[in-house]
């Protein structure tokens, strides 16, 4: 529904302002250990390498945030209970066909897909995970193994912060640990990295 879409995407947004709020905080805590080790290592620190590597800290607060938060108010809290976790791959599709008035006899019905909720989490999910891939191909010159590995992993971190309920921090799950994210998350990584070639071929 329309409400649904409104009150996700501020959700989202207030995700990425407290992100943003955050970072300051946390980059003044990383920058010293980070221009020593750097100035050890090359003996100069560049302004571009260290642009970069704020960026992709910036980028991983925003996403780590966007996974946990909202958090549950006290009394939703008080109502968990259990560890929810979504096990049927591609499930998201079967969701789409579900909201969505499809007819495969009647081709008008198949853009209503796109409009479902479904289809844009998974859109979002896609697109999310895809700057991941660019900066570990483009900046930590992984290869694709190393950075499917690595895509994994940070998807599979997500879902188990998720599953976990932050860590045990509450007695059961307030988001859904969905194996669909963990596949599109990692697609989306892969993705970024494929669409990285095209950067590369003009930035330094």
């Amino acid at each position: 529904t329309t409400g649904k879409k409104v009150n996700a995407m501020n959700s989202y947004l207030e995700a990425l302002r407290q992100a943003v709020i955050l970072f300051p905080v946390l980059a003044v805590l990383f920058t010293v250990p980070y221009i020593a080790f750097h100035y050890h290592k090359y003996g100069s620190v560049l302004s571009l390498r260290i642009l970069i590597v704020y960026s992709f800290f910036l980028y991983l607060l925003c996403v780590y945030c966007l996974v946990i938060l909202p958090l549950p108010s006290a009394e939703a809290a008080a109502e968990l209970h259990g560890h929810q976790v979504q096990l049927v791959p591609f499930a998201f599709v079967g969701d789409m066909l579900r909201d969505a008035p499809f007819d495969w006899s009647r081709p008008a019905t198949w853009l209503s897909l796109v409009n479902t909720w479904a289809f844009l989490t998974t859109l979002f999910n896609l697109f999310m995970t895809m700057p991941f891939g660019m900066y570990l191909r483009y900046y930590f010159r992984c290869g694709w193994r190393k950075t499917l590995l690595l895509s994994f992993l940070l998807s599979l971190f997500f879902e188990l912060t998720q599953l976990t309920g932050l860590y045990f921090l509450y007695p059961g799950s307030y988001r859904v640990c969905d194996v669909d994210d963990l596949i599109v998350n990692t697609c989306g990584s892969m993705l970024g990295y494929l669409l990285a070639y095209f950067p590369m071929r003009f930035l330094p």
